[in-house]
């Protein structure tokens, strides 16, 4: 079996996920892809809250291209309401006298981000997957199943969310954020057989909720990921926007594995 890892939230945390690559082995001293054919897989929110999202993309882009597809991105809430801004930043939102520009900002919105995006990034965002398959892991970025709202296979989920990306209709892209700032949904009865019995796979891991905040610890001391759901749910969100260490979870072994960096005597 060919070796799966994922990663969390970034948050524009690019120098760090930099150092945790690089301890898992799977970049070199120069940022260059070592890994292999591997597999990466980032649960989106590449942006907002940290120093600098727009390079966080461009090193995932990069390194997407050297693995020859090896590295893969979700799209998370935050890419979801980055593009909002761009395409109709100064409309309402559901809520009259509340423009996109105004709920991202009040949700870790980075300006920087905003203005160094260019068509390049609009384009690679746009096309990023809602969710994912990889063997008996189904990857979702935030712990909702408002997801089956917008279809009842993989491909019909990822075609929906970026069909309305790509519109610029304020309603649709409205319900969309709706949908992916949900959370907290996997622990009511049933949401996890039902996702993943229509989506497949047994297991999923996901981003979005961070586990801190779940388990009411300081973020510097979660250095590993969340089990929960008889076994069945990974939260994978380091919370590195509030100075989590961060880690890099290796998902095709039993049981799923922190990978840290080897130790020399």
């Amino acid at each position: 079996m060919q070796p799966l890892f994922v990663v969390g939230d970034v948050h524009g945390h690019r120098d760090v996920l930099v150092g945790l690559l690089r301890d898992a082995g799977l970049v070199d001293a120069t940022d260059g892809w070592v890994g292999a054919d591997a597999t990466l897989w980032l649960v989106g929110d590449l942006v907002d809250r940290g120093p600098d999202g727009i390079a966080t993309i461009d090193l995932v882009r990069r390194l997407e291209q050297e693995s020859k597809g090896g590295v893969r991105c979700l799209l998370g809430n935050h890419e979801a309401f980055l593009l909002s801004v761009h395409l109709v930043g100064a409309e309402d939102t559901g809520f009259p006298g509340t423009t996109f520009e105004d709920v991202w900002l009040a949700n870790g919105g980075v300006g920087r981000d905003l203005r160094s995006l260019t068509s390049e990034h609009v384009e690679w965002l746009s096309a990023r997957p809602a969710v994912a398959r990889e063997g008996e892991w189904l990857l979702l970025h935030a712990d909702t199943d408002a997801y089956l709202d917008y279809g009842r296979s993989v491909d019909e989920v990822n075609a929906s969310v970026a069909s309305v990306l790509r519109s610029g209709d304020p309603a649709a892209l409205d319900e969309l954020l709706e949908a992916l700032c949900d959370r907290l949904r996997l622990a009511e009865p049933g949401v996890v057989d039902t996702l993943v019995g229509t989506f497949g796979g047994s297991r999923i891991v996901h981003g979005h909720t961070p586990i801190a905040s779940v388990l009411g610890r300081d973020p510097r001391v979660v250095d590993e990921p969340l089990l929960s759901g008889d076994g069945r749910v990974l939260n994978v969100d380091h919370c590195l926007f509030g100075g989590g260490p961060g880690f890099v979870t290796r998902l095709d072994v039993t049981p799923a594995a922190v990978v840290r960096p080897a130790r020399t005597a």
